[in-house]
């Protein structure tokens, strides 16, 4: 059933997807492409967004930890799962079970895996992380790689690392994102491991590097890796965030607007209540700061965003009237974007699309209409 409450929701646009990840496979010349989808797929429906990857021939996942894994599994995704991250030992069963290749980022965690396997009589897949300047997950010399892949239990299938600043073109980051490649490929080369070290800024400005995968995150969602440099392809917005006009309210001037009292109209307004805020996913900081479209207006938040509704002014918008639609993050123009709306705020676009709220359901559309509607935790 596709009807859904049309208070606030997010439409998650599948062939915009396809867009992106056709122009992906351009740049990364070959490579295959691992499509980062933990975290929900950045917020976009981890199950919709897979089994579009898989039907476009994408054999690699990456989430972030093991249950995540097992979702894409009872979905039907049949490819390569990695869990970039920790998986207790107590679970170690499930990585088995499912199928799940794990992350082994130090020589203790690898043993404790490869102790687990030989206790099994089974081999563990696994793919080798090597810190080369993120000071996070990761080895550090080629001695503690060679006593992983000697280690039994363990099926070595690639080693990693993850770059710092891929994203950023000032030149002591070019140099780092060098060194870290350079560092990868002298742990790693000539080990009969598949190598891989580009995320998406790492595809967009290091597309010369060595290795065999790629690993695609926000680039594949439509959004810039470190706005607003310039990507090189056209990238679409997988993700339009909507909600509509509940109430319109006319205000005298020194009418003053929602918690705190923090706006004072100056003249005569009309405002809206608009059926979204922080319990949304729409954050506070945007309170007097963000903009969203109505009516092809460009309209101003006035005062404090609420858990579940923002004011905006919609003084110039003709014609308004209660269940308008309005845009909050799109593509129609700049100000709604992600990536912009994520500026005002400084943080990232990533960050915006992740935060948007298991509440709020997602449309999936495929070919120009409506496809599934998600609605998480329904009963």
């Amino acid at each position: 059933m596709n009807r859904f409450l049309k208070r606030a929701w997010a439409e998650i646009d599948l062939d915009a997807l396809e867009h992106n990840y056709n122009e992906i496979k351009k740049l990364a010349k070959g490579k295959d492409i691992l499509a980062v989808v933990k975290a929900n797929a950045y917020g976009h429906d981890d199950k919709a967004v897979c089994l579009k990857l898989q039907e476009l021939g994408v054999k690699y996942y990456g989430v972030s930890n093991l249950w995540e894994g097992e979702k894409l599994r009872c979905h039907g995704i049949t490819g390569t799962i990695l869990t970039f991250g920790y998986t207790d030992e107590d679970y170690f069963d499930e990585l088995l079970e499912y199928g799940i290749t794990q992350t082994a980022g130090s020589v203790q965690y690898a043993k404790q895996l490869s102790d687990y396997a030989v206790s099994k009589g089974v081999k563990l897949p696994v793919h080798i992380k090597v810190n080369t300047g993120m000071t996070r997950v990761g080895i550090d010399s080629q001695q503690e790689m060679l006593d992983i892949l000697a280690m039994p239990g363990l099926d070595c299938k690639a080693a990693y690392t993850h770059f710092a600043a891929a994203d950023s073109l000032d030149p002591s980051d070019v140099e780092y994102t060098d060194r870290q490649q350079e560092k990868l490929m002298k742990i790693a080369k000539d080990k009969g491991l598949l190598i891989h070290s580009q995320n998406s800024g790492g595809i967009i400005y290091h597309g010369d590097f060595g290795g065999d995968i790629v690993r695609a995150g926000v680039i594949l969602y439509g959004h810039y890796p470190n706005y607003p440099l310039e990507v090189p392809f056209d990238m679409k917005s997988v993700m339009t965030v909507k909600s509509v006009v509940s109430q319109l309210k006319t205000i005298p001037a020194g009418t003053q607007i929602s918690y705190g009292r923090t706006y004072t109209a100056e003249k005569e307004m009309t405002v809206a209540v608009i059926s979204i805020g922080y319990a949304d996913g729409y954050f506070r900081d945007f309170s007097s700061k963000g903009k969203m479209l109505i009516n092809g207006v460009l309209c101003n938040v006035v005062g404090r965003v609420c858990m579940d509704q923002t004011i905006v002014d919609v003084s110039n918008v003709p014609d308004i009237k209660t269940g308008d639609i309005v845009y909050v993050y799109s593509d129609k123009c700049r100000e709604t974007s992600v990536d912009y709306n994520a500026s005002l705020i400084d943080t990232i676009g990533y960050e915006l699309t992740c935060a948007v709220a298991l509440r709020i359901p997602r449309v999936i559309i495929e070919n120009g209409r409506i496809k599934e509607v998600v609605r998480y935790g329904l009963i």
